[in-house]
């Protein structure tokens, strides 16, 4: 079986993954349906960031990436094998700490992502 990239949100405290529905391996798409709900059930305020694998190991923005961070205006994340950064679009794409609005067990629990 063919590893995808894994995706998902946080929000609040937690690590909520939600399948990945792209056809394209080295791609994802959260299940819109399953996201929505989340975001309406929980209340959108509470969305503290995005989150998603890139399986080639490189913590940077792909094109389709940044494409996305258009619509979605949150700080996005990207698990690498070997690194977790923090992105946000301003004009441009623009590095953030991740350690700044996430908790150590998040963190840890993000790295597991890969591993």
């Amino acid at each position: 079986m063919v590893e995808k990239e894994r995706c998902g949100i946080i929000m609040d405290d937690e690590i909520i993954e939600i399948e990945n529905i792209a056809t394209n391996d080295h791609e994802f798409i959260c299940d819109y349906i399953k996201l929505y709900s989340i975001l309406k059930d929980r209340g959108v305020e509470k969305l503290k960031a995005l989150f998603h694998t890139h399986l080639s190991g490189i913590c940077y923005p792909s094109e389709k990436d940044i494409e996305n961070m258009n619509v979605w205006k949150e700080p996005w994340i990207i698990v690498g094998r070997n690194c977790i950064e923090g992105f946000i679009l301003h004009g441009s794409v623009v590095k953030i700490d991740v350690n700044s609005f996430l908790s150590q067990e998040l963190y840890d629990r993000l790295v597991k992502l890969l591993h």
